[in-house]
């Protein structure tokens, strides 16, 4: 396979693969009205105009301002609007059961009264090394009940390859690579969909919670799912951050970032929140 060849190019020999394993429990369900200062969205629409700058041979764009229309997914750049606010709802994501990387499944009220980021994430992509970011946001808030739950996807130019078993050795050795490892409190999980038909209910949960936060989704050619729906996630990284409820509370696109600094505030904001 293409994809254990990287990795042994990568490494001067074959190393241990490992795995996280994730706790267990229920939950409930409904959903309505809005969190204060609700922005509005506008129709989704097909990303049609091809962007200015070039690209290495991994997809990367090489420039800061742009991707280029041969550079799959949004420009590399800082986007610190492009977040909304969830509606409220009466369901959490404690209704949800998860598989974990080694092929068991987890429940979600297992993180009962945590505060969440939830993102689907790529090894292939060029939003990979946001991974470099999160350690450093758990080393500071983990303490206080924060964790990041982190969801392999293989739907956006088919930037997640590997196996369940295989995504470990992909980050540690080729992106970020250098030996990168999570932090306790970085849960990987096992590939899911989050847009089309076999979206999982976990995502079609969030994305009718929370209002789409662009207008234009991506290119049709880069995205390998049907059905397309308006409030697709529309690249690898893009995040929630869950309330100690378990509900949704803001949608943040992957551009929203900014070495965590964008999802911060809203972040501090949950943490200071009771159970």
């Amino acid at each position: 396979m293409a994809f254990l060849k990287i990795c042994q190019q990568q490494q001067q020999q074959q190393r241990p693969m490992f795995t996280n394993v994730y706790p267990q429990n229920n939950g409930q369900q409904q959903q309505q009205q809005r969190y204060p200062q609700q922005q509005q969205t506008q129709p989704v629409r097909m990303q049609d105009q091809p962007q200015q700058g070039g690209s290495n041979q991994m997809g990367m764009p090489t420039s800061n301002s742009q991707s280029s229309s041969n550079s799959p997914g949004p420009a590399l750049i800082d986007e610190t609007t492009r977040w909304k606010q969830c509606d409220a709802t009466n369901q959490s994501i404690y209704d949800f059961q998860i598989e974990t990387l080694n092929g068991t499944f987890t429940d979600l009220s297992a993180y009962r009264g945590q505060v969440l980021l939830i993102v689907n994430v790529a090894t292939f992509c060029a939003y990979t090394q946001q991974y470099t970011d999160f350690n450093p946001m758990l080393q500071q808030n983990s303490a206080n009940g924060f964790k990041i739950l982190a969801f392999p996807c293989n739907q956006f130019y088919l930037q997640e390859p590997a196996e369940n078993h295989e995504i470990m050795n992909g980050l540690t050795y080729v992106r970020p690579g250098n030996g990168w490892r999570p932090h306790n409190d970085l849960h990987i999980f096992g590939k899911v969909e989050v847009n089309g038909e076999n979206n999982h209910p976990l995502y079609e949960f969030l994305k009718e919670s929370c209002p789409q936060t662009v207008d234009r989704i991506g290119k049709r050619n880069e995205l390998m799912y049907d059905v397309i729906g308006k409030n697709d996630i529309t690249w690898n990284f893009e995040k929630f951050l869950i309330d100690r409820q378990g509900r949704p509370r803001v949608r943040f696109h992957p551009t929203a970032w900014s070495h965590g600094d964008v999802v911060a505030p809203h972040m501090q904001e949950l943490l200071a929140e009771q159970a």
